[in-house]
């Protein structure tokens, strides 16, 4: 008769390499646990011989992907997309979810606690990485699957198998606590990787760039940072010195998607002396970053972020010193009051308001200022004040100014910013739209 198994509560999502990693390979895992991380802070590395994996816990998180089978899925497809080769499953148990991983033909849907006892008599004991000789005693006496395991007394099998096996079952079915020790979350992102042939190709150098990123995004999950900035090292054979390219961002994000498309512009105007062997990607996470509420309707604030975007494809094409943006300057001569900056526009926003503030003191500015104030008279028109005048008087450790400005306006309604200088003399200095 079959024993009553406790329910197990938790989920636990398990992946485990389909190919054998060599010796000495872990930093390879490393970097596959840290790929693991945007699921779940909570991760432990399995490895048994030659067959590597993480598990992680996912209760916590999994209402963040739509639920247990959809982040079951996206892990499937993110691993696709990296070109790695694994097994995915989930089930409340960690060594239930790795065994699962094991097994001929894994399940594709996530396996619930109710659904778990049933499963788990028909996993088969070659899943459970059991000793050899462990394997061929169960099979000796007819044992090749769980479920009769279960019926079996624990003592009995103990003192016949090498493996604690009653424990293992208890883990199993999650009558008995299975502590795992989770992955350290680093301070810093410094991952590498050896090519196995040299390249000139930007794609491939793009395909490799991509599973690093994958990691490095799976860290800033795990850790809640964001990313601002990276360093990546081409390196060459060892007469020539390494490539190096430094990519900045406008604003601090903690999703890596964009990242690509702007590294592909960057690798299309990047000029490599060698070709490359080998790939390091360097970067260190804000941990003071906060998230942006979603709302409701978008406000400035999303249409802030639509503009970073479009400015980072420009800088990622053009250049950094191609794009800039424009700023306030604490002076009160017009010529004078504005200056060019380095395009972060998260900054420039906060100045553009504190500017706006100041600009509504000084008065009413025009947005065309031209390049150098002209004499009224070549402007056509008959002229009649509108508002002023405003006396500007300023800049005497320089170019000293002392103008009275006016708003002019035609009778065609176009409207001209001039001033007057002491000596009765009009000039033009903007027009308004």
């Amino acid at each position: 008769m079959a024993r009553a198994q406790p329910e197990a509560s938790g989920a636990w999502l398990a992946v485990t390499l389909e190919h054998a990693l060599a010796e000495g390979s872990a930093a390879e895992l490393e970097g596959f646990a840290l790929w693991a991380m945007r699921y779940s802070p909570l991760v432990s590395v399995c490895q048994t011989g030659a067959v590597s994996g993480v598990v992680a816990d996912v209760a916590a998180s999994a209402h963040l992907f739509g639920g247990l089978d959809a982040l079951l899925d996206d892990a499937r497809s993110q691993l696709q997309a990296l070109g790695v080769s694994a097994r995915c499953a989930g089930a409340p148990t960690p060594r239930g979810a790795r065994a699962l991983t094991l097994s001929i033909q894994p399940l594709k849907c996530w396996i619930g606690p109710a659904a778990w006892p049933q499963h788990l008599r028909q996993l088969p004991l070659a899943a459970l990485e059991l000793p050899a000789s462990d394997l061929e005693f169960l099979a000796s006496i007819g044992v090749r699957q769980v479920g009769p395991c279960l019926d079996l007394s624990g003592g009995d099998l103990d003192r016949r198998c090498q493996a604690p096996l009653s424990l293992w079952l208890a883990q199993l079915s999650g009558s008995a606590p299975d502590p795992r020790r989770s992955v350290q979350v680093p301070e810093h992102f410094d991952r590498s990787i050896e090519l196995l042939t040299e390249t000139w190709h930007s794609e491939a150098l793009l395909f490799v760039c991509k599973r690093l990123l994958g990691e490095l995004e799976g860290l800033l999950r795990g850790c809640g940072g964001a990313l601002q900035s990276l360093n990546i090292s081409f390196g060459h054979a060892h007469e020539h010195p390494d490539t190096a390219l430094e990519l900045r961002l406008t604003r601090p994000t903690q999703s890596l998607d964009a990242l690509p498309s702007l590294l592909r512009e960057r690798l299309s105007r990047l000029e490599f002396p060698a070709p490359v062997r080998r790939l390091r990607v360097r970067a260190i996470p804000q941990l003071d970053w906060q998230p942006q509420r979603p709302e409701l309707w978008p406000g400035a604030e999303e249409t802030a972020v639509n503009r970073d975007q479009l400015v980072d494809r420009l800088r990622a094409r053009l250049g950094d010193s191609a794009v800039r943006t424009l700023g306030a300057q604490a002076d009160h001569r017009p010529e004078h009051a504005w200056q060019t900056n380095e395009a972060n526009l998260a900054a420039a926003s906060s100045r553009g308001r504190r500017a706006a503030a100041v600009s509504a003191v000084r008065g009413l500015r025009p947005i065309w200022l031209m390049p150098e104030p002209q004499p009224l008279s070549r402007i056509a028109g008959e002229w009649q004040e509108e508002r002023g005048p405003e006396r500007i008087e300023s800049g005497w450790w320089q170019s000293p100014v002392m103008r009275d400005y006016y708003v002019l306006r035609d009778p065609r309604g176009r409207r001209l910013w001039a001033f007057r200088t002491p000596a009765g003399d009009w000039f033009a200095h903007g027009w308004f739209a």
